[in-house]
């Protein structure tokens, strides 16, 4: 982390001596790199309707709001990112710049949430929760049996009463929740997975606790690995499979490495958006208020472009040559019981508590018998 705080400093360092920088700290650089985005939204996405809304007047005083994230230009979290600039440049007036960082650039998602708690970098969108362990009970297996459940999830004020503890601890604010491009699937090398029963003597790539305590109440056995690393071990045998949204069984090309992709939509990975508490608190309500609407039309695009892609990029891992199988929901039902001892372990190990669960469960209309 030193290491890499050091990097960006200096990056920053040099770009300041190299063409000089504003009152509020933004290199001439950096600000090339924003109307490009926010054009690209223009002539690639509809805005939305976000240019019709009244435009709050520019202050005195310019705020500037760098997001940084790990995915690729085109994912719908970048895609997304591009409609919360244009929206959030446009009503404030330009009295919020965004700049956004896509691909890592900044770092992976670990050290740029510590810079955002440092308060170094303003904001960062992605998956990592470290800092707010209690949200990964929202991806207990077979939890929400729709995409629609899962946003109503992520909306409620459920979520929203969890979300206080980043501020006092980390010094940090959600800023939105939302859905990591949907469901995520399972893929392997050995059969297709149809029943608990398909995944017995599987070796599976696991990273996050309760996707590990998934595969091991499914049946399989489980090995970490990095992400970076995944490709190579499906290959050479270091795992028989794995799961993960399609959109990254395509984008990675996991599918080259794998015989077997089942559509099982079994759980899902919540994304936020985290701010930096100290610079949300030093810009004028008006300004708040616009971010926070913003952050909610961007999750709402996401989740349009997700829904979009996702069926594309089935098509593409089926006719890439891997076998896909799309479970009934009979076959899917089948998973259930073995899932809902991860809810009981999770309720045993003190993670999380019975009301909790109850009261998850009461947001998407359903309950447990037991």
């Amino acid at each position: 982390m030193k290491k890499w705080i050091g990097i960006f400093l200096a990056a920053t360092l040099a770009a300041a001596t190299a063409v000089g920088c504003g009152g509020n700290g933004k290199t001439e650089t950096a600000k090339t790199e924003a109307p490009a985005a926010s054009q690209e939204v223009s002539g690639g996405k509809d805005g939305s309707g976000s240019g019709e809304a009244e435009k709050a007047p520019a202050p005195g005083e310019t705020f500037t709001m760098q997001v940084g994230h790990a995915q690729a230009t085109t994912s719908a979290r970048h895609q997304s990112l591009l409609l919360f600039e244009k929206t959030v440049e446009e009503k404030t007036g330009g009295g919020v710049q965004v700049e956004i960082y896509p691909a890592g650039q900044l770092g992976n998602e670990t050290e740029m949430t510590e810079a955002v708690s440092m308060g170094t970098l303003q904001a960062v969108r992605g998956g990592e929760l470290e800092y707010l362990p209690q949200i990964t009970m929202l991806s207990l297996p077979m939890l929400c049996d729709s995409l629609e459940e899962v946003r109503t999830l992520c909306y409620s004020d459920f979520v929203k009463n969890m979300l206080s503890s980043v501020e006092t601890e980390h010094n940090m604010k959600v800023l939105a929740v939302g859905d990591d491009s949907g469901f995520r699937q399972i893929t392997n090398n050995v059969r297709p997975i149809l029943s608990p029963s398909d995944m017995e003597g599987l070796k599976m790539r696991t990273v996050l606790e309760v996707i590990d305590l998934s595969m091991k109440s499914f049946g399989a056995s489980t090995v970490s690995v990095p992400f970076t690393d995944l490709y190579m071990a499906l290959k050479t045998g270091v795992a028989d499979g794995q799961e993960n949204p399609v959109a990254l069984i395509d984008s990675q090309k996991f599918y080259e490495v794998q015989k077997y992709c089942s559509i099982i939509d079994y759980m899902f990975c919540a994304e936020v958006m985290y701010v930096n508490l100290d610079w949300w608190n030093s810009l004028p309500e008006e300004y708040q208020t616009v971010l926070a609407e913003a952050s909610r039309e961007m999750m709402d695009e996401n989740s349009r472009i997700t829904d979009e892609e996702n069926d594309n990029y089935i098509e593409h891992i089926k006719n890439s040559g891997c076998e896909v199988t799309v479970l009934t929901q009979e076959q899917r039902e089948s998973f259930r019981p073995q899932a809902e001892e991860v809810w009981k372990q999770y309720i045993e190990s003190g993670r999380i508590t019975r009301e909790d669960l109850d009261e998850m469960l009461a947001v998407i209309g359903k309950k447990v018998s037991w």
